[in-house]
């Protein structure tokens, strides 16, 4: 890149929370964040665009690679999951006890995952199993390796390990602090950076060759291409470097950089704490608009000025004069911008009104300001401004969340609205309450007392419990809750037997059943016929084995039968077999949406696909695995939202099905229920369905407010209350009529 310099050529708004990682391959870039997604971009028109949004995990996603023959690995939790360049899961593997930090792809069937649980493992793809499990670390581990099954390995003691194979080879004190990241060296070796605030360049044996330095805090992330070496941190800085350790171009962001990755057209992707994804380019043609790189230059000027307190004299020359206020227009009414007035910074809010720019007030805080305030930028809880506190509050899992506080405010105000933001349970209130008390001088002089007003509002809510209770019983409840569960159960075991054991015929080795697979499935149909006596035979656990391994593995254009089977099977008691465990049926439910994905032409397989979901829910195992996985039938009820008026009608019926097992199992938490909630009112907004589908799921949704426990009942209110009071359905069918009166009524008890 010599002579050239890269350029902001687009903003991404990706994510809700941190983006963590960022993968990219060919045209495609996949991000994941804390806030449980991850996306895959493809690029059009010299942009990235959204394509796929998969949404059905439950936990932070660290870490992700994209994989040698196509395709990506995901850290999630303690699963690695592998997933097609759609976005379809083809596979989970399981063996770390704490959160994946760190993968890497090493060969088409090799896979390298380090862990929170101190652990690296090496897994065989091909067989979804570990080869080798490398210990002796601290807490999280960095990991790379090659295809000569060298590794490299590093964690938070600051070590630097190398392995052949699964033995040790040597062990070096490399850094002063945690290790974030190992890749090759351009020149061969190896290079680690870390929150020391070092990147260090190693040979093959682990002797120090070169360190770089220029970071000001943790070095997070860092990529390398055959010239150069980029890195990022919590510095704000992405720094490009040579090979000889010289910084060569340094880009101020607005925010931490937590993740850093290089495309095919050798553009820097960055990712950031503000859940933006940034490209860079040093390609002229695709440069944004100097309006944007302007506005990203002020975005990371005036952020930084109030992290850190103030500007450096080289960021106040940078800055335009306030002699150029009369020429510069602003991009919309509250743009705010920072001037130079001699050697102070000021700030300016654009009026589009008056069509210039008003002082808002010096750049507070700068450098020797006695003020002892801190700024928080601000959020949808809590307003931007200057707090007495400015807490570092560090979660289960290593993220620091700011929590802003102003002496004499309310302790259970502040520790709520943080709550809500996090998206923490109310279990969490009172720990917060009294973290506020113990660090504040407000909760250490004084106890805070009860306002008048909080006294009338506490008042005032017991009274309308007592209304809302006593509405509650003059109501006679006729048609909700409603407990009937649907389930398919018609079956021609004869023919199915005969269409799935000829096309077994026709497979290869690979995916055909052996004479003893055989023999074991015919027993298994027999069972399956014995409806007399179905609850007290036992099919055996083998069948189950042979779904896993064998049928749910056939291509789609041979799974009729395996599904019509899969139906029948989940309707007998023996089927809580595949839904027990830790895993909890994952594999089954991604299969299942992965047809539904990739499938929609073959509308009999999708609705086959659906008919063995309503099953599940017979049997208190398979119930309780599929609404564990909830997440994963949204995905799928999302990806159906225009199928066939037939595959509807037994979507509606999943759904009702689904309300009824939230409704029987009263401790679920709300998770469940919103997932729920959600996924009924964007069906039934989505386009115009017919009367029976409407009456099926506001039924479900009447189930859900009918719940024992409240905080289902809020839930769902919070969700779907403002469309069923508006909701008029145009029939005369009393019954129809009666029950959706009921929720109404329900939704406001």
């Amino acid at each position: 890149m010599e002579g050239q310099q890269y350029k902001l050529s687009q903003t991404i708004s990706a994510h809700n929370g941190i983006v963590r990682s960022i993968s990219t391959q060919g045209n495609e870039l996949l991000t994941c964040s804390s806030d449980k997604r991850a996306k895959i971009f493809e690029m059009k028109d010299n942009q990235y665009k959204e394509v796929t949004l998969l949404s059905f995990f439950e936990k932070y996603i660290y870490a992700t690679c994209a994989r040698v023959n196509g395709g990506y690995a995901i850290g999630h939790d303690k699963q690695i999951y592998l997933i097609d360049n759609e976005g379809n899961p083809l596979g989970i593997l399981e063996g770390h006890d704490q959160q994946v930090c760190s993968l890497k792809s090493i060969s088409e069937n090799i896979l390298i995952s380090g862990s929170w649980d101190a652990t690296a493992i090496v897994w065989d793809i091909s067989q979804m199993k570990q080869i080798y499990r490398l210990s002796g670390h601290k807490y999280g581990v960095a990991v790379y390796g090659d295809e000569n099954l060298n590794f490299i390995t590093g964690s938070q003691d600051g070590i630097l390990h190398s392995w052949c194979k699964e033995s040790k080879v040597k062990s070096v004190e490399a850094h002063k602090d945690i290790i974030r990241e190992i890749l090759p060296s351009p020149i061969g070796g190896y290079i680690t950076c870390s929150n020391d605030e070092t990147i260090k360049l190693w040979s093959k044996d682990l002797e120090l060759i070169q360190t770089f330095l220029g970071h000001k805090s943790f070095v997070f992330t860092m990529k390398v291409n055959i010239d150069y070496v980029i890195s990022g941190g919590d510095d704000r800085l992405v720094i490009i470097w040579n090979l000889d350790g010289n910084a060569i171009q340094t880009i101020q962001l607005p925010d931490t950089v937590w993740t850093i990755a290089i495309n095919n057209q050798n553009d820097i992707i960055i990712g950031t704490s503000d859940g933006k994804v940034r490209v860079f380019t040093t390609d002229q043609t695709r440069f944004a608009t100097q309006a944007e790189i302007d506005g990203l230059e002020q975005e990371a000027s005036l952020s930084n000025a109030k992290q850190e307190g103030g500007m450096s004299e080289e960021e106040i020359n940078k800055l335009p004069g306030i002699d150029k206020l009369n020429s510069m227009v602003g991009k919309k009414e509250g743009e705010i911008r920072l001037f130079r007035n001699g050697n102070k910074p000021e700030a300016y809010m654009w009026s589009a009104i008056n069509k210039n720019w008003q002082l808002i007030g010096d750049v507070i805080g700068g450098k020797g300001s006695t003020n002892q305030k801190k700024y928080f930028p601000g959020d949808k809880y809590f307003d931007a401004g200057e707090y007495d506190h400015v807490f570092d509050v560090e979660d289960d899992y290593g993220i620091t969340k700011l929590l802003p506080y102003n002496e004499g405010e309310s302790f259970y105000n502040t520790a709520e609205k943080f709550c809500l933001r996090e998206g923490y349970s109310k279990h969490y209130l009172q720990q917060i309450v009294n973290f506020l008390k113990k660090n504040t001088s407000f909760g250490q002089s004084s106890r805070q007392q009860k306002s008048e007003l909080e006294t009338m509002k506490e008042q005032f809510n017991q009274q309308q419990l007592q209304q809302q209770q006593q509405a509650k019983k003059q109501i006679d409840f006729q048609y909700i809750p409603y407990t009937q569960c649907t389930y398919y159960e018609s079956q021609n075991l004869q023919g199915l037997s005969k269409k799935l054991f000829e096309l077994n015929a026709q497979l290869t080795e690979e995916f055909k059943l052996t004479e003893k697979e055989t023999l074991i499935f015919n027993k298994g149909i027999e069972s399956l016929g014995q409806q007399s006596v179905q609850k007290t035979v036992n099919i055996e656990n083998s069948v189950s084995l042979i779904f896993i391994q064998k049928l749910l593995k056939w291509d789609a254009q041979n799974l009729l039968p395996v599904y019509d089977f899969f139906r029948l099977f989940c309707l007998h008691h023996s089927s809580e077999q595949l839904f027990a465990g830790l895993e909890k049926g994952m594999n089954l439910f991604l299969n299942i949406l992965t047809i539904v994905r990739t499938q929609p032409i073959n509308a009999v397989l999708v609705r086959l696909a659906l008919q063995t979901l309503c099953n599940c829910l017979k049997h208190n195992t398979n119930s309780c695995a599929i609404l564990y996985h909830l997440s994963i039938i949204k995905d799928i009820v999302m990806s159906l939202l225009d199928a066939d008026e037939k595959t509807v009608q037994v979507l509606s019926n999943l759904m009702l099905n689904l309300s009824i097992g939230i409704y029987q199992r009263n401790g679920l938490n709300d998770k469940a229920s919103e997932l729920l909630s959600e996924s009924i009112i964007t069906f039934l907004e989505h386009q115009q369905r017919d009367l029976q589908t409407i009456a099926k799921l506001v039924t479900a949704l009447g189930n859900l407010m009918r719940s024992p426990a409240q905080q289902i009942r809020e839930q769902c209110k919070k969700i779907s209350y403002s469309y069923v009071q508006s909701l008029v359905i145009d029939t005369n069918n009393q019954d129809t009529l009666q029950c959706l009166e009921e929720v109404k009524l329900s939704m406001q008890i």
